[in-house]
């Protein structure tokens, strides 16, 4: 290299440095004061333990406070519409559930009061449960086959509660009903919490729930689990099928979570934000805190968690528009 070309070189080296420090040093530093964190859930849900889960690990990687703000109603959807019109704010952000993105725009009929393709950012999915579907230990059906049977045998007799119109176990069931033409009745309640105690106290015959809500009253021996929606069976019930093994594998599905931000949100703060989520996720102290409550990480980037998004809004919503399941 002759003495021209070395110059050259080490010029470039040097201006490309000066240039990645300018750029650096451009990007204000984030976080500078408390995050918020809407949970649009009641507290005390799975949505709300995640958050605070998630929330306090978080405070930790960035050294900020992070608060937790609950403000429940319609599927999440109230909580959705006031996170989407609040002021723009890089350090707010909202945890979600299937049912904001993928299922409420399609199941209402009326104006949700946000846009979910316009008005959010996703950060990245954070964590993920199964289903399951439960019944009264006094009540004589102990597998999926047989609840299905007595549906068909009685019905319009067999009842199931749920979280809510657009939860999960609302639309799991839903599905069900197509796929095996039972007549079921769903009730609705305002909750897992009143959606459980409907069950114990004898006003339906069977709940579907994701596991953090169920698990307590499943090892209590309160309920009897008939199924879970993994995959593969879930290591905290091991002796309980999968609705594959059940002859159900179109059943099944997951609850995830994740965080999105207002659509204004800088890509440096996506960013930063993202690592620090995957950063919490990761840690083995956190993945054993998890699984002490039924969940399983599944860290993401932006771009993955909007693809899980998508695909999961194509799949309920032709189970919404083929079991008829609407919402005013």
């Amino acid at each position: 290299m002759n003495s021209f070309v070395r110059s050259a070189w080490w010029i470039s080296a040097f201006l490309a440095s000066i240039l990645s420090i300018s750029v650096y040093a451009a990007e204000p530093a984030w976080p500078q004061r408390p995050i918020r964190l809407l949970v649009p859930y009641p507290a005390g849900g799975s949505t709300d333990i995640v958050g605070r889960l998630i929330g306090q690990s978080l405070s930790e990687k960035l050294g900020q406070p992070v608060v937790v703000e609950n403000k429940g109603g319609a599927a999440g959807s109230l909580g959705a519409a006031y996170f989407a019109r609040s002021s723009p704010d890089d350090h707010s952000f909202m945890m979600i559930t299937p049912s904001q993105l993928s299922i409420n725009p399609f199941l209402y009929k009326t104006n949700l009061g946000y846009d979910p393709e316009k008005d959010f950012v996703s950060i990245g999915l954070a964590v993920q449960t199964p289903n399951a579907i439960v019944v009264k230990q006094s009540l004589k059906i102990n597998s999926l086959s047989q609840l299905i049977d007595y549906a068909k045998s009685n019905p319009g007799k067999l009842a199931y509660s749920s979280a809510g119109i657009g939860s999960t176990g609302h639309l799991l069931n839903e599905l069900m009903k197509t796929l095996t033409k039972v007549n079921i009745l769903h009730v609705p309640y305002r909750g897992n919490g009143p959606a459980m105690q409907a069950l114990l106290g004898g006003e339906v015959q069977f709940n579907t729930d994701n596991l953090p809500q169920l698990f307590p009253q499943i090892q209590s021996g309160s309920v009897r689990p008939l199924a879970v929606t993994s995959k593969q069976r879930w290591p905290q019930l091991p002796d309980v099928p999968t609705v594959t093994e059940a002859g159900y594998p179109d059943l099944t599905t997951s609850v995830w979570f994740g965080l999105v931000g207002q659509a204004h949100l800088s890509k440096h703060v996506i960013k930063r934000m993202n690592e620090a989520l995957n950063s919490v996720l990761k840690d083995p102290l956190f993945k054993e805190k998890l699984k002490s409550f039924s969940l399983e990480p599944i860290p993401s980037t932006p771009d993955e968690m909007t693809s899980h998004v998508h695909a999961e809004a194509a799949r309920w919503s032709k189970v919404i528009k083929e079991s008829g399941a609407a919402a005013n």
